[in-house]
């Protein structure tokens, strides 16, 4: 099953050749059995008229029968002292020859019916289908010199195999028998029909293959075009081409793509809206807890509004990530780390950034990849307490690692740390647990340049976070 896996094409194009091929060659199976029994069958049918012809020329004639059977009954001659019967065709016996074979009744019928034809009245025929070494000697065809006409005709021709014993049963009670050899059977036609199978795959394959090139060009496109499709860049239309319904599904990924478009045009507005009716009531409380006496409590709520800014700020950066209006340029990716590494240490971070002098050179939006550096540094001093960063090229993309001595994550719920609102810290506090949005927001910046984050849990204990980008 594996194999045949293996073996199924996977392109359309693909499918509809094997699909084709699979037909003909079963069309052609069918013809070539079909062909083999006729050709058996008009051999056979030659073989017996023949066979049936000499028999009935023997019994058309009393006389011609005595004397064909004295001459067959005649003691063999000596010639040098050897002897030599002369070998006759036919075979004069009182019961038919016991010859293991198949036997052919439709043959024995058309006998039948031939000796009516011309006055000759056979009490009863037999025709057997033998191998040649089954049939009695003084029936064989001769072999040499004195071969047959046909065997003289075809001098370059395989001898037969196979023999017709026709027997027929005298009005006398006397039976006559004959053989006559039929042709190997296979070879010639056999190569005729797979030179014609080559002929016909070529003729049907090569513009079918054409064809449905041609057809599924248009699903290539539409292909290309679904893996190109983003927020950021706008398309015109993609031309309906091809049949019917593939013209169809281009018309209905086109509308697709407008109503999607449509929908994040509108997200981002309402979530344009939020911010600012959010920001502006936000920004009245900062300034009315200044009249507060109390300047613990006043402490306390200044904090809890800037938590609801903070987690404001991070949910409309990862709502417009996928319309970011910054344009990719060419950045010093090691400069651009040193400054967001340097922010953190000017901070009190254990941040550290090695080999800092080495020029790695990428196409990003720096904004966009600044930020997420802060969110992954910003996660190893919270969770792990320090922040080893490195820079590098790695077989054709520009790679940062920020190393940390916490305890990790278990495996099981790496991939659940990148959903939106999931943190590694199950209290409610941002300032121990964050938002729940640093990693969702990593990973989409460096997906919307082609890239990956990961992370992977260090032997020697800690975690490994991982920004991969096209380099």
């Amino acid at each position: 099953m594996n194999v045949l896996q293996r073996l199924w094409p996977r392109t359309l194009v693909g499918q509809i050749l094997l699909a084709a091929a699979l037909a003909l060659g079963l069309a052609q199976t069918v013809n070539f059995v079909l062909l083999l029994r006729s050709i058996e069958t008009q051999a056979i049918g030659q073989a017996s008229a023949f066979a049936g012809g000499r028999l009935i020329f023997v019994a058309s004639d009393d006389r011609r029968a005595q004397r064909m059977q004295r001459r067959a009954d005649r003691p063999p001659q000596r010639r040098g002292g050897e002897g030599v019967r002369r070998r006759n065709s036919t075979l004069f016996s009182s019961t038919p020859p016991a010859v293991a074979g198949e036997s052919q009744p439709d043959a024995a019928l058309r006998i039948m019916d031939a000796a009516r034809q011309n006055d000759v009245q056979f009490q009863a025929v037999r025709v057997t289908l033998a191998d040649r070494a089954d049939v009695p000697p003084p029936m064989r065809r001769r072999d040499g010199p004195q071969a047959g006409l046909r065997d003289r005709l075809r001098p370059g021709a395989a001898p037969a195999r196979r023999s017709l014993v026709v027997s027929a049963q005298l009005g006398s009670g006397q039976w006559v028998s004959t053989a006559s050899a039929l042709p190997q059977r296979g070879a010639p036609v056999i190569g005729w029909l797979i030179g014609q199978t080559l002929i016909l795959y070529l003729a049907i394959l090569l513009p079918l293959a054409f064809i449905a090139h041609r057809v599924t060009r248009p699903l290539r496109t539409l292909t290309g075009r679904a893996n190109a499709f983003s927020a950021e860049s706008v398309h015109a239309p993609l031309a309906e081409k091809g049949p019917e319904d593939i013209r169809n599904l281009i018309a209905a990924i086109n509308a697709m793509e407008g109503r999607v478009t449509a929908l994040i045009g509108e997200k981002d507005v309402m979530l344009g809206a939020i911010g600012h009716d959010l920001k502006t009531p936000l920004a009245a409380l900062r300034v009315r807890i200044e009249s507060v006496d109390d300047d613990e409590e006043r402490e306390r709520m200044a904090a809890s509004i800037d938590e609801m800014v903070g987690i404001l700020d991070d949910i409309l950066v990862l709502a417009r990530l996928g319309r970011s209006g910054e344009a990719l340029r060419r950045t010093d990716l090691t400069a651009l780390t040193e400054t967001v590494v340097a922010e953190f240490v000017d901070r009190g971070g254990a941040a550290t950034l090695a080999d800092a002098s080495g020029l790695v050179i990428a196409d990003i939006r720096p904004v966009l990849i600044r930020r997420a550096l802060r969110n992954l540094i910003g996660n190893a001093l919270k969770y792990g307490g320090v922040a080893r960063v490195h820079v590098a090229r790695d077989r054709g993309s520009v790679c940062v690692t920020i190393d940390d001595d916490g305890p990790g994550i278990d495996q099981a719920a790496i991939e659940t740390m990148f959903e939106p609102f999931v943190r590694a810290e199950a209290s409610r506090n941002r300032a121990t647990g964050g938002s729940g949005l640093g990693l969702t927001i990593a990973r989409a910046i460096a997906r919307q340049h082609g890239g990956a984050v990961t992370l992977v849990n260090r032997p020697g204990g800690g975690l490994t976070a991982r920004l991969s980008l096209p380099g």
